[in-house]
């Protein structure tokens, strides 16, 4: 827009500063016109401003520091504490090379805006002397916290995070000598601190809001023409990206057109920057249908933006306000809350004991469980499940201390105990009759044996006293199993029972071939009529016995065989037959608009 129709009507209202137009869209001004009158005010205000210049103000400008924004320290009421925050914020920038770095300043201001408004409502001077700060002010602060997280008014995470900020903040400002001779903290003593035994405790509830239970995830998934109806094909294909890749919402709204590429061997790479910890160029392997989803929205960008260049275009570009598709989308924490408000009730399978028998309920599941960022803990917990080593997964999710991934997943104990108490309900002896044991003894049994080491055969578990005591390697039958009054099975290895069968009748067929052996190794080698009928009895006990199941118990224990299966080891040296893993993408529905 030319600027000479602004300068005229500048001039005709004699304006000499741009100051003198308080409401320059009240006064008549066309809305370009606001634009550049508001641009230009920021422009002249930024002018020769430097960082030292800068940190005196009671309100940032973030630009002045290389980041976007503004930092505000007004909640700060004393003088002397706010002061020294500004030394601490000064002193911290540089260390913090990402975009997050002013969200990072903002979040440690406010819990020192905390520890500020108990000072001021606690002591009769309002707190504006260090010097008469004290230990009674630290209990009152934690008292404070304490009240408003009993009351609802924040919660415990938050209650645990602030306290850990100020007690970060005290103790760096002693080590930048703000509270020594000539300091603006001059005089704070030295008890006046945050101590360990200060700390409150985890909340109960860290688990919640993390990992989706399946069936949560399965809903989700065969809903996701009705997010694209209610928002965008960009709002759909970035939560299939985030459900897909398990990376962080800033690192999907951020990709570049050109994020796909390939490995040497032809397999699909996503090319993604983690802003978090300022890695760029980041690789991460994906599965062929996520780099389908990634090609047809390619093609979706380009045939919106053909004249720009693909250097320049984003994956996900903003709806509106974006002529050239070189602006990233904003986020879709709002289009997403309200595509699963509207969903069905989200339910979830319970196993409950009632009168001697498991009973499996549909509890309700919290909406507010799912956001964006659980896809994250839910990529975590998939390939966690999926037998992924910790240290391949901690590559995986881009992490730099193993210690952060194993936060984002529920480790081996929980789960299997979970996955016990479905599948020792349906076990069987030797001759396939089902053992009714009582449901509280037998699954403490289970986990008991869990616990200190179970003697696994690859067919079930073996119970005889010698072979027990040696860890496996002193059974008297020499691995005869199935005729052994010791050994027991459950669901869980009707999959090796079935390999088991399959591998006896080709021993069988072939040692009745032309094999050339003597007779009495072939008669040893040779599979008995009995161990045959025994396995296939077995298998058909256990199989009709899920077959009586409801489809829904059934897959309760399909999924708890498969958890069970990943973490069993035998070392037996008998064979045995791997467990697949599953599809790690879950099931969808295929987008609306049709592949290029």
């Amino acid at each position: 827009m030319p600027a000479r129709p602004l300068y005229d009507r500048l001039r005709a209202h004699q304006v000499t500063r741009l100051e003198e137009v308080a409401d320059p869209e009240a006064t008549g001004y066309s809305r370009e016109q606001v634009m550049m009158i508001r641009a230009a005010r920021l422009a002249l205000a930024r002018l020769n401003t430097t960082p030292e210049t800068e940190r005196v103000k009671d309100v940032w400008d973030m630009s002045v520091f290389g980041h976007t924004g503004v930092v505000p320290f007004t909640a700060i009421t004393q003088k002397p504490l706010r002061e020294a925050m500004k030394i601490w914020v000064y002193d911290d920038l540089p260390r913090r090379r990402n975009k997050n770095a002013v969200h990072h300043a903002r979040a440690i201001i406010a819990a020192v805006a905390m520890l500020s408004e108990s000072l001021r409502l606690q002591r009769p001077d309002r707190g504006e002397v260090p010097g008469l700060w004290g230990r009674a002010d630290i209990v009152a602060y934690s008292n404070r916290m304490g009240h408003l997280t009993a009351t609802g008014k924040q919660s415990a995470s938050r209650r645990l995070a602030y306290t850990r900020f100020v007690r970060r903040v005290l103790l760096r400002f002693r080590t930048l000598g703000l509270a020594g001779p000539g300091g603006v903290l001059e005089g704070m003593p030295v008890d006046f601190a945050i101590w360990p035994e200060d700390m409150p405790d985890e909340p109960e509830d860290a688990e919640a809001g993390r990992d989706l239970p399946e069936a949560v995830m399965r809903v989700l998934c065969a809903h996701l023409d009705r997010l694209e109806e209610m928002s965008n094909t960009e709002t759909r294909v970035a939560t299939e990206l985030l459900i897909d890749t398990g990376r962080r919402p800033d690192e999907i709204y951020t990709l570049a057109w050109d994020c796909l590429d390939s490995d040497p061997d032809g397999s699909p790479v996503l090319v993604y920057d983690n802003h978090k910890a300022y890695r760029l160029g980041r690789r991460l392997p994906i599965g062929g249908e996520t780099a389908e989803v990634i090609r047809r929205q390619q093609q979706r960008v380009r045939d919106r933006f053909p004249t720009t260049e693909p250097s320049r275009l984003k994956l996900l570009p903003r709806p509106r306000t974006n002529p050239e598709g070189t602006k990233t989308y904003k986020d879709i924490a709002v289009a997403h809350r309200t595509w699963v408000a509207s969903l069905p009730d989200l339910v979830v399978p319970v196993i409950t004991t009632e009168a001697g028998t498991p009973v499996t309920h549909l509890v309700p599941f919290d909406k507010t469980r799912v956001f964006p960022y659980a896809y994250r803990h839910c990529y975590a917990q998939r390939h966690a499940d999926a037998g992924v080593h910790p240290d391949v997964l901690k590559e995986l999710m881009d992490h730099r201390l193993i210690s952060t991934t194993q936060g984002y997943y529920r480790v081996g104990a929980e789960r299997r105990r979970e996955a016990v108490d479905r599948v020792t309900a349906l076990q069987f002896d030797r001759h396939g009759n089902r053992v009714w044991r009582a449901a509280q003894s037998l699954l403490d049994s289970e986990h008991v044996r869990r616990a200190i080491g179970e003697v696994a055969t690859p067919y079930g578990v073996c119970r005889e006293p010698s072979n027990v005591a040696a860890g496996g390697h002193a059974c008297p039958l020499r691995f005869r199993c199935l005729g052994c009054e010791h050994f027991s099975t459950d669901v869980s290895y009707l999959p090796v029972l079935q390999a088991h069968l399959a591998d006896l009748l080709r021993s069988r067929e072939r040692l009745m071939s032309a094999f050339e052996a003597d007779e009495w190794a072939r008669t040893q080698a040779m599979p008995s009529n009995e161990e045959i009928s025994r396995v296939r009895r077995l298998i058909d006990r256990v199989s009709a016995d899920l077959d009586q199941l409801t489809a829904e118990d059934r897959a309760q224990i399909e999924q708890a065989v498969t958890l069970v299966r990943r973490s069993r080891t035998v070392h037996l040296g008998m064979p045995r037959v791997g467990q697949p893993l599953p599809d790690d993408r879950p099931p969808r529905t295929h987008p609306s608009w049709p592949p290029p």
